[in-house]
């Protein structure tokens, strides 16, 4: 509910600071006042879009401000939350500044937010209802999220559900067309990926292949030089005339000898005697290595062809044989990415006709619950015409099916109604009248008011174009909304005055040459006087004031 209003350099108001109540408030005055000032600074506070022009003239800013007590909400409480808005207080401080350069500033309980979560946030808090908002019933396309809206968690479910699967089957027909569009391509792509694939299975590369052949290689081209070398290592070893090992063995007798005679002896001795095993020990693997040595021309004709092949896979895939085979399970993946069925017009085509078949069930489902919605906002608009004093009046929702499916469903819907009975029924858009129009909305809102849980509604002369016993008959309906709901109301019509439980009088003076709007909060005996100038003008005789009290007892009661 919207507990107080501050407005400051805002338009032509300097200042004003309003408090209000539960139950009906009506705002009051001669036009050009800033009745409808107030109703736009409300706006912008929850989520209006804001204009520099706004800004009173000679001042560097205009700021608004207002303060809600907190719907139960979950959904308000969960959008809340996520902004890192705290709410503990079960209150809400909403502050909105607008400078002539045309900056906004929007806090929330002192968080920075921007206007799209202002808006979302004000959805919950306050719904504003003026002329604009009767056009926006005789415009048509709003008929079905009107429908939809009155069908409450229910109807939201089923709509929900198939939204769902209207997605999937939409994300299905979008993924059928590119491929059909770009089937060559992707044939040429998988033709070259299969290639590659055979090349390279063929090649069927070891990861450490390539160092070991060139290690090949190069033994079998340097086989003379190794050979050589070898046999040179093995006379140096073992030669007939005292190779190395057998002059370690000499040594090592010689230190035996004389081992027991010192420490170091015996130390020396061990030494050249490890030397001696060793140097015998490698004199085996070099006899071994010679023996093993053989020259092999086909082999190192393989090796080269190898190698050939190997570098020339990595001239098209890779720089090295890694980066081949990394290449090479790549394309390993996207063969399999390719091959599956997400690539497989048929198979996708099977998919999408499954969908079809499931979304048209779901569309059917979605239609039987909209006209059970249907059916109870016929009865309900019907009675709150009634109320209205259109006797012969009747409001209908007409369904017309639509080829295919769309996201709302399969559903195009449009209010029809026969404003005269004998007339026959026609589309809202085409029949209504203003003051109709008026009517009509206000049925509909006092109906909707029912399954939403906004705690404000503001009516901005949305009563234009009646008079007389209708406009007693939309001042009770204002105030039977006013019982689930707070009711702010701009009006010329003293039935409505008459029928609200909070009066302020809105009025326009002129101070040193700057205009200015005051508002007055009006007791019982300014209430009597404010009506009894609506009934009759600026000469408010003692007849108008009995009217007026009249008035105000019939509607009170």
């Amino acid at each position: 509910m919207l507990e107080d209003l501050i407005i400051e350099n805002f338009a032509i108001i300097e200042k004003i600071e309003l408090q209000f109540e539960t139950g009906m408030s009506v705002l009051t005055g001669e036009t050009g006042a800033g009745k409808s000032i107030i109703i736009d600074a409300l706006s912008m506070l929850t989520g209006g879009r804001a204009s520099s022009e706004m800004v009173r003239h000679g001042s560097k800013k205009a700021t608004l401000q207002a303060v809600f007590s907190l719907p139960k909400n979950e959904q308000l409480y969960k959008l809340l939350t996520e902004a890192g808005i705290d709410f503990d207080d079960n209150e809400l401080i909403i502050y909105r500044e607008l400078t002539q350069n045309g900056r906004s500033t929007i806090r929330v309980n002192s968080v920075l937010v921007n206007l799209k979560t202002l808006a979302m946030i004000g959805s919950f808090l306050v719904d504003i209802q003026g002329q604009n908002d009767t056009q926006q019933l005789l415009n048509q396309d709003e008929h079905l999220p009107l429908l939809d809206a009155f069908g409450g968690e229910k109807l939201s479910q089923v709509r929900s559900d198939y939204g769902r699967t209207f997605q999937d089957f939409r994300a299905i027909t979008a993924r059928i067309r590119k491929l059909q569009s770009s089937r060559r391509e992707i044939t040429q792509r998988l033709d070259l990926l299969k290639f590659q694939q055979d090349e390279l299975q063929e090649a069927d590369l070891q990861p450490d292949e390539e160092n070991q052949l060139l290690d090949a290689r190069g033994k079998l081209n340097n086989f003379k030089k190794i050979a050589d070398h070898l046999q040179n290592v093995q006379t140096a070893l073992n030669d007939e005339q005292g190779g190395a090992v057998d002059l370690l063995a000499e040594a090592m007798q010689q230190l035996q000898d004389i081992s027991a005679y010192d420490t170091v002896y015996a130390e020396l001795s061990q030494t050249i005697s490890d030397a001696y095993y060793t140097a015998q020990e490698a004199a085996r693997d070099v006899a071994e290595q010679f023996n093993d040595l053989t020259y092999d021309e086909s082999e190192l004709i393989r090796i080269d062809d190898r190698l050939q092949l190997i570098h020339t896979l990595e001239r098209k895939y890779g720089a090295t044989v890694s980066d081949v085979l990394a290449f090479q399970a790549k394309i390993k993946q996207e063969l399999s990415v390719v091959n599956d069925d997400s690539y497989n017009v048929e198979q996708l085509q099977i998919k999408q006709n499954d969908l079809r078949q499931i979304l048209r069930q779901k569309a059917i489902k979605l239609h039987e619950v909209r006209q059970q919605t249907a059916r109870r906002l016929e009865h309900d608009v019907n009675q709150q015409l009634q109320d209205l004093l259109m006797n012969g009046a009747e409001f209908a929702v007409h369904f017309e099916p639509i080829e295919g499916f769309i996201a709302s469903g399969s559903d195009k819907v449009a209010f029809y109604v026969q404003t005269n009975k004998g007339e026959g029924m026609a589309p809202l858009v085409k029949i209504a009248s203003g003051g109709e129009a008026a009517r009509l909305m206000l049925a509909l809102k006092t109906t909707f008011t029912k399954q939403q849980r906004i705690v404000s509604i503001v009516f901005d002369e949305a009563d234009t174009g009646v008079s007389g016993r209708v406009a007693q008959a939309i001042a009770k309906k204002m105030q039977t909304i006013a019982k689930g709901s707070q009711v702010l109301a701009i009006t010329h019509l003293p039935q409505v005055a008459a029928a609200a439980t909070h009066h302020f009088l809105i009025a326009k003076t002129t101070e040193k040459d700057r205009t200015l709007t005051q508002v007055t909060p009006l007791d019982e005996t300014g209430r009597i006087h404010a009506i009894a100038m609506m009934l009759s003008g600026d000469n408010v005789t003692d007849t108008a004031l009995a009217n007026a009290r009249d008035l105000r007892e019939k509607i009170s009661n």
